[in-house]
């Protein structure tokens, strides 16, 4: 655990006794410690680091995520907050997360070898290969007995190499068969984990030419124009899939979700539509049309869609977690028609097979609060939060509620988490915005205020 500087004596002793456990191997005494050293001092960088070790070492992965974002966001210099932050998310399999946290450390520490085979390692990892040859290489360059960086370099090599022997021994196996498209399609996929797009796009549009009425040369052109980023041409590709086979549900359903993309709420809704319609009893094709219509605003048949899908019988794998889905859908949805008491009988009636269900709880306090039963809903908020540590809309949502009870630390306190963990949060600015004021820090209120349009201007030009 890391030594604190600069804190008050009260607090340095509770971070001294939490060091101390944490040396133990006592990381729940250790947590403790360190909470009650934020409670009194919460802009204390340090000792949010430490009480994310401790996290880490309890196994509260997500609650540690969330902890290392806001030590970072109290000390942007922290950089071993960074490097365990980057750790943890590669442990996740959250790689473009890690990615991004290594690229931050290394703005912050440009000679410290080892991050830059961190950042190797990640880069190795999603098929980077020339990115990762040249984090590995600056690892050298900063250090040349950096033999980690030096046996990760040739394992790339390696890699690289016996992807271009793969991709021979599948263009050869197409040259045996020309006329079959699925050879096609094969070394198009290798294409495409090489990061090799324009022969991926050329070798797609000699497959069009030659198969102009397989669906399949269109699903693979949809992955292809996926892997590049044009979304227009991969909601074309689908398209054309749904014209030449009118009957292909799952052909109906990705192009409702590129629609949704696209922002096109009515033509996604349009595509559900038909997908339910070839088969009412997909699960995925209904959820997903319930999910469009609700964001649209027709809370009516959203809601009776999820209650049909709430009423059902799942069966496999998954069943527990439709009906989770269901009813957290139902609740959300009788909670935006404004039907809040059947919203929070719903969520309970979840509740009382799944109590932990993070969604649930969620929902349960989105109706007890528009119910004016605040202090119940800090509650299902804290409950939700501690199941699902990285949910910015639940602490801006709590953040809100703890300003209507006159809770404004708390508030403030929220409002930031939410902003660690979703940055382009705008109204998790207006949120701390309203807390700074209510406060009397007008100064710091303002300057969130000016975030918050910042962002809803940056997202308006996007758009």
């Amino acid at each position: 655990m890391s030594d604190p500087n600069n804190t008050a004596p009260d607090v340095q002793a509770m971070l001294d006794q939490g060091i101390k456990a944490a040396d133990d191997g006592d990381y729940e005494a250790a947590a403790e410690a360190f909470e009650k050293a934020i409670d009194a001092d919460p802009s204390n960088a340090r000792a949010r680091y430490n009480l994310a070790l401790a996290q880490q070492n309890l196994g509260d992965l997500e609650g540690a995520v969330a902890t290392y974002l806001r030590a970072i966001q109290l000390d942007p210099t922290l950089i071993e907050a960074y490097i365990n932050l980057g750790h943890l998310y590669s442990e996740l399999g959250l790689d473009e997360e890690s990615l991004e946290v290594f690229q931050r450390a290394i703005e912050l520490d440009s000679g410290n070898d080892e991050l830059f085979v961190a950042l190797g390692d990640v880069c190795r990892d999603i098929g980077f290969y020339e990115d990762a040859i040249q984090a590995y290489r600056q690892a050298e360059i900063l250090n040349p007995q950096n033999t980690l960086a030096q046996d990760n370099l040739r394992d790339v090599r390696e890699r690289i190499a016996n992807q271009a022997t793969r991709i021979t021994e599948l263009e050869q196996h197409l040259d045996a068969d020309p006329s079959d498209p699925e050879r096609y399609a094969e070394v198009i996929g290798a294409y495409l984990e090489a990061r090799r797009y324009n022969d991926a796009q050329a070798k797609t549009e000699q497959m069009m030419q030659l198969f102009p009425d397989d669906p399949a040369v269109y699903e693979t052109m949809a992955l292809v124009q996926e892997s590049i980023g044009d979304v227009d041409q991969v909601v074309a590709a689908w398209e054309r899939v749904t014209q030449i086979d009118p009957d292909d549900v799952d052909a109906w359903e990705h192009l409702g979700s590129w629609r949704m993309e696209q922002g096109l709420l009515d033509e996604a809704a349009a595509a559900y539509r038909k997908a339910v319609e070839l088969d009412p009893q997909a699960p995925s094709a209904r959820f997903n049309l319930a999910e469009t219509l609700l964001e649209m605003g027709q809370y009516d048949e959203a809601i009776q869609i999820y209650r049909d899908l709430a009423a059902g019988k799942f069966s496999g794998m998954g069943a527990n977690e439709l009906k989770t889905d269901a009813y957290v859908g139902l609740a959300e949805a009788l909670n935006a028609a404004g039907q809040y008491d059947e919203a929070l009988r719903v969520s309970e009636e979840l509740l009382g097979e799944f109590p932990d269900e993070a969604m649930a709880l969620y929902q349960k306090a989105t109706a007890l609060d528009a119910l004016n039963r605040h202090d119940e809903a800090i509650q299902a908020y804290v409950a939700s939060l501690e199941n699902d540590p990285l949910n910015a809309d639940t602490y801006n949502d709590l953040a809100d509620t703890y300003l209507k009870v006159g809770d404004v630390d708390d508030a403030i306190e929220m409002a930031e988490m939410a902003i660690a963990l979703a940055p382009e949060m705008d109204v998790a600015y207006e949120t701390l915005a309203e807390a700074l004021r209510t406060a009397g820090r007008t100064d710091e209120a303002a300057e969130a205020q000016r975030q918050a349009e910042a962002l809803r201007a940056s997202l308006g030009e996007e758009g």
